[in-house]
């Protein structure tokens, strides 16, 4: 018994000295992640407070994107590298053509000590057909 209580100490000091994000599970990552309807992200964008970032590859981006924002190819090899330069203190608007590597890209930064972290939920193609502001 006093065996089980040294170990169990010794797990829980390890996992205490982790640095945040170390041991982030994909649920906590999922749950720091605020998905956003497209008005709800147009609202967030026009607070000014916030970093777009779009994650579509440069041929999808040469159809149009959103003012202001900033391309990081999400299949890119160095995509890990590049989205982790982003400030973790700001916010972070992310999107891309359908939702799906958007919120892969959010729930990375989420595991890596983001938390300030809103993804376009179904990705451009509602934010395009309600009339909001694409180039």
């Amino acid at each position: 018994m006093k065996n089980l209580a040294l170990l169990l100490f010794l797990i829980t000091s390890v996992l205490a000295c982790t640095p945040k994000g170390e041991n982030q599970s994909n649920e906590e990552a999922a749950n720091s992640v605020v998905s956003l309807d497209e008005k709800e992200f147009s609202e967030k964008l026009s607070s000014g407070k916030a970093l777009l970032v779009d994650v579509r590859t440069a041929e999808e981006i040469a159809s149009g994107k959103i003012p202001n924002a900033i391309s990081i190819d999400f299949y890119r090899t160095d995509f890990q590298d590049e989205i982790l330069k982003l400030p973790k203190e700001q916010e972070i608007l992310i999107y891309c053509s359908a939702g799906v590597r958007s919120l892969q890209a959010s729930e990375f930064l989420a595991k890596n000590g983001y938390s300030k972290i809103y993804h376009l939920e179904g990705g451009l193609g509602n934010w395009v057909r309600k009339g909001y502001p694409f180039e």
